[in-house]
């Protein structure tokens, strides 16, 4: 493929294989949160206290799969509900101890097992890599 010529789909095509098929390398243990949920609560830690229509939103899923996802994550003691300080008729969920805990463990096991990727690539391979990270964090951004 010549590098230099500019072939927006096929770098695409090329993306979404390669995420996905990383993704699927370095799903987490059976046994814990699915990725949605994981999402989700990683989602509340991040940014919350959130409304579930905020959360919905965010992980661009409906009010009443929100609402399931919410349902088990209370369930497991990972988010609590709590009354919207702005409308006493609505709540609103933060993440408990556990659950900040739950998502910094994803997080670090994620993490380890993309190590032992990256560790397989040779010096040129891993400097690509550094060198396209920061065009691929840039637009990951929602806010980009």
């Amino acid at each position: 493929m010549n590098v230099n010529a500019r072939d927006g789909s096929e770098a695409a095509a090329r993306l979404a294989v390669v995420v996905g098929r990383i993704s699927r390398r370095i799903r987490l243990n059976p046994g814990t949160l699915s990725y949605g949920k994981m999402s989700a609560l990683a989602t509340v830690v991040r940014e919350g206290p959130l409304r579930p229509g905020e959360l919905a939103r965010a992980e661009s899923v409906t009010k009443p799969t929100i609402s399931r996802v919410l349902d088990v994550l209370e369930q497991k003691g990972l988010i609590e509900r709590t009354a919207d300080p702005d409308d006493g008729r609505a709540f609103v969920v933060m993440a408990t101890r556990s659950g900040e805990q739950a998502v910094a463990e994803a997080r670090s096991e994620r993490a380890g097992m993309v190590a032992e990727l990256v560790d397989r690539l040779s010096d040129d391979e891993f400097e690509d890599v550094m060198r396209a990270l920061t065009a691929l964090e840039r637009v990951s951004d929602p806010g980009h």
